[in-house]
């Protein structure tokens, strides 16, 4: 089954973007249980796009004030929730203290090659 793991920093840490995955990270990535990843920009440079009475409205920013923000994103495939658990606790294992990552069965959806 693939999980999507998403990894949420504080948002004093915005920066985090453009610094150099940890090499323990980046290795953890390559392996053949990740099936894609990810990484986000801070949220100041999210636009939203919403569907007001069939006219579309955008806001700057993202669709709510939070202390943490949405900094990538990791596809997965694992047996069950406890492996998909286990897979994002390694994960976690190499980021910084503040990190946190919510792990989502994902329902289907069509991912293509980058």
């Amino acid at each position: 089954m693939q999980y999507a793991l998403l990894a949420y920093t504080p948002a004093e840490e915005t920066d985090r973007a453009t610094r150099p995955i940890p090499g323990a990270l980046a290795t953890r990535l390559d392996r053949p249980d990740v099936t894609g990843w990810a990484r986000l920009h801070a949220d100041e440079s999210a636009t939203t796009v919403r569907n007001d009475e069939g006219r579309m409205l955008l806001t700057d920013g993202p669709f709510i004030d939070s202390k943490e923000y949405l900094a990538g994103l990791i596809l997965i495939e694992a047996e069950n929730l406890d492996e998909a658990l286990a897979i994002a606790g390694e994960m976690l294992q190499e980021t910084r203290p503040g990190t946190a990552i919510e792990v989502r069965p994902v329902l289907g959806g069509h991912f293509r090659g980058a």
